[in-house]
C-alpha cells in the first residue's frame, strides 16, 4: 500500500507547484484618447504566498520594436491604468539607453509637443514585486 501512495503524492506534489498558472504583475492598460496602446512587459519580480518570480527581459528597444507606433496628438495624454493599483508609478522616455524617470501623477503622462516617435517605459511597484513595461508612441 506504501508503494502506491509514494509515486500519487510525488504527482501530487509536482501538480501542485506547476497548475496554478503563471505568476506575473498586474495587467497595464494604456490608453490615448481612449485608444489602446500596445506595450510589452519587460522585466520584473513578483511574489504570492511561498512563490516568486524574477524575470528579465530585453531593453524598451527591443521590447517594442516589433510594435506600431501608436499615433498620438502633440500634448496629447496617455492614461495608465491597472487591475491593481501600484504603490508607486514613474515613467519616463527611453534616450542614449537610460530613462529620465518623473513620478506619475493621477496616471496620466502629458506627451511630447515635438514631432518623432518615442518609447515609454513604465516602472510600477507594488508590495508584490515590481514591473517594467513599455510603448512606442509616434507623434506625426
Amino acid at each position: 500500500m506504501k508503494k502506491r501512495r509514494a509515486p500519487l503524492l510525488i504527482l501530487l506534489l509536482w501538480l501542485s507547484g506547476c497548475s496554478f498558472g503563471d505568476i506575473k504583475p498586474p495587467e497595464l492598460t494604456l490608453t490615448v484618447n481612449g485608444e489602446t496602446v500596445d506595450h510589452r512587459l519587460g522585466t520584473y519580480t513578483w511574489s504570492t504566498g511561498r512563490r516568486g518570480v524574477v524575470a528579465d527581459a530585453a531593453a524598451p528597444p527591443l521590447l517594442v520594436r516589433e510594435l506600431k507606433p501608436h499615433p498620438a496628438a502633440s500634448g496629447a495624454k496617455l492614461r495608465i491604468e491597472f487591475d491593481y493599483r501600484p504603490s508607486t508609478l514613474e515613467a519616463g522616455v527611453w534616450k542614449d539607453d537610460d530613462v529620465d524617470w518623473q513620478p506619475v501623477q493621477d496616471g496620466t503622462i502629458t506627451l511630447p509637443k515635438q514631432q518623432g516617435s518615442y518609447i515609454y517605459v513604465i516602472h510600477a511597484a507594488w508590495q508584490e514585486g515590481e514591473a517594467i513595461y513599455a510603448c512606442l508612441i509616434r507623434i506625426p
